[in-house]
């Protein structure tokens, strides 16, 4: 086998000779300013000399189309669940356990907006990557659980940092090597490669950055003596079926075939839309650039226009006018005007040229179809009054239809998520705390006293808290569990055909106010699930019969069960129906008797 660091720099150069011969689908909207990636360059619109003088508007379709579908794609959070083969036993507590650590590791990765952040890089480069790694220096929970150290890390990786061993084929676990690229301060590569025992000495700086996405790469601090170096990681499949990575430098390596013990690539690929043959995707932003920079021109050609004949120009004579002055109220004199001549021949107002209407017309139907094009209505977008909402919910759910083939990409991506990240706890993690949350049933408390039930028993509550728990979770490495991506999808007018369905119901006695609260959106009342327990506590009094039900004690020699068992039956039975003053007399006259 060839040596490892000439043979990861070997594959680098043929990924990125296939990366240069892609279509310019690689395109960055940082700024509201549209520019592509081709080959090892960002190519901009061209700059010649009319174009400096004109205007600098920008009417970015493209950015607002995008910001809206990844926020229509991901308006709600995604939740992965694990269920077992067997729900009986050992194997459902390790499908709850997986799903807890894995929610606590989301919570960590802030994967809502981690969600968001790749949807974006995907709706500009066709393709968003995650990349999985164990930092064994980290502590969790700072140290108050256990003394464990390690925790699993995540970064988003550009795909066009991301090379395939067969770039023809999109599927992750049928590569036969993965390489990942990226740069970082030559300082730092040298204590990682000295911490793994490398060639640390070899590790110089490089102005090798055009494999690199994007200008950032290319950034240099000036205080920085030692620079940057570009760096690959080489992961491979090895002879026992666990991943093996190598991490090099152009002149060293860091560390070299090491063994992770994971049976699968630690990458979540993902792309907007999967083209044939390659495993890059196709961008949303793809095939409309050439509209988008159309519709700005015009704007620059219509508003140069307004400036340079948008306002009338005075002609003047003059050997009648020493000088012209527009100021407000300023008197302009006039010399040598003969008798009976106008004062018309001394100044005259131009008045502007008219410019066509249909240039205004072709902008706004190139706006017009561009968002037809890309599925964005007019209903999606919020160019709608919400009159009829039955109609809208038939456009809204219609303006979703193009956007199923990315959401069950963002599925399939989160489902590989959560495979790695079983992988990486079967395989690092072994004996260690984890929090989760347990549903117990606790006393009712009320005032410090402890409530019961009307016959007798102890009334109790159901409440979800989170517990500290050991757990092995070297379990998972034999176990296989069945994974489910839960992301829901909310809107404006879906919560009002929601509430609305929910009033129909409450209106026709099908639902008591209990259930019809428990099922309102949460934002829409206050402290709800407060009203909720002081209702459900009011129903419980009223539901007591009335030998159960608690009275208040008045101060004197018999309570007010003994003072009522000695009145006459009539006076017994009407009391409850008497007004609070009456009760209150009755008791007292019984009571001083």
């Amino acid at each position: 086998m060839k040596n490892t660091k000439t043979h990861a720099w070997e594959l680098y150069e043929l990924g990125r000779a296939y990366n240069n011969q892609l279509e310019p689908n690689q395109y960055s909207l940082v700024n509201t300013n549209i520019e592509f990636f081709h080959g090892n360059q960002w190519l901009h619109m061209p700059d010649t000399a009319a174009m400096r003088r004109l205007p600098k508007p920008v009417f970015n379709i493209i950015k607002r189309v995008a910001s809206l579908f990844v926020a229509s794609l991901t308006s709600s959070g995604a939740s992965i669940y694990f269920e077992p083969l067997n729900q009986c036993g050992d194997d459902d507590e390790a499908a709850q356990a997986a799903t807890a650590e894995v929610k606590n590791l989301l919570e960590k990765f802030k994967m809502e907006y981690r969600i968001r952040e790749a949807l974006f890089d995907g709706a500009q480069t066709g393709d968003y990557c995650a990349h999985f790694y164990w930092d064994p220096d980290a502590i969790p929970y700072g140290g108050s659980l256990s003394k464990a150290k390690g925790e699993i890390a995540m970064e988003l990786v550009d795909g066009i940092n991301v090379m395939f061993g067969n770039p023809a084929d999109s599927n992750v676990e049928r590569q036969p090597y993965i390489l990942l690229l990226g740069r970082a301060p030559v300082e730092q590569l040298r204590e990682e490669a000295q911490l793994w025992g490398g060639d640390w000495m070899d590790v110089d700086a490089d102005s090798e950055f055009d494999g690199m996405a994007g200008q950032g790469g290319q950034v240099e601090l000036s205080g920085d003596n030692t620079g940057k170096a570009l760096y690959v990681y080489l992961y491979t499949k090895g002879e026992n079926g666990t991943v093996h990575v190598t991490k090099a430098t152009r002149s060293a390596v860091i560390f070299e075939d090491v063994d992770t013990g994971l049976s699968r690539y630690p990458i979540a690929w993902g792309n907007w839309e999967k083209q044939k043959n390659q495993y890059h995707g196709r961008a949303l932003v793809t095939g409309i650039i050439p509209n988008q920079i159309f519709i700005n021109t015009m704007f620059a050609m219509v508003m140069r226009h307004l400036q340079l004949m948008g306002f009338p120009k005075t002609v003047y004579n003059a050997d009648l006018i020493g000088s012209w002055s527009n100021e407000i109220g300023q008197a302009i004199a006039v010399r040598g005007l003969q008798p009976g001549q106008s004062l018309s021949q001394a100044a005259i107002n131009l008045q502007p040229a008219d410019m066509s209407a249909q240039i205004l017309t072709v902008i706004d139907r190139a706006v017009s179809y561009t968002k037809d094009c890309l599925g964005a209505t007019d209903a999606q977008m919020g160019n709608v009054k919400p009159d009829n909402t039955s109609a809208l919910m038939v456009l809204q759910s219609s303006a979703q239809v193009p956007l199923e083939n990315t959401r069950a990409g963002l599925y399939e991506w989160l489902e590989d998520v959560g495979h790695i990240l079983l992988d990486m706890m079967g395989t690092y993690y072994g004996l260690r705390p984890m929090v989760r949350e347990r549903t117990m049933e606790e006393p009712i408390m009320e005032n410090g006293t402890v409530q019961f039930a009307p016959d007798g028993t102890m009334a109790l509550q159901t409440v979800t808290k989170r517990v500290v728990e050991q757990y092995d979770f070297s379990r998972f490495k034999d176990l296989w569990l069945r994974l489910r991506v839960d992301v829901g999808a909310a809107s404006y007018f879906s919560e009002i055909a929601m509430t609305q369905t929910l009033d129909n119901l409450r209106a026709n006695g099908t639902l008591d106010i209990i259930q019809y609260l428990e099922r309102l959106p949460d934002r829409l009342i206050p402290r709800k699930d407060e009203l909720v327990e002081e209702l459900k506590k009011v129903q419980s009094q009223q539901q007591m019969p009335p030998a159960a039900k608690k009275y208040t004690p008045i101060q004197g020699a018999l309570s007010q069960d003994k003072v009522l068992a000695n009145e006459p039956g009539a006076i017994q039975a009407a009391f409850e129906s008497l007004p609070r003053t009456a009760q209150r007399a009755i008791v007292k006259k019984g009571s001083m008797a």
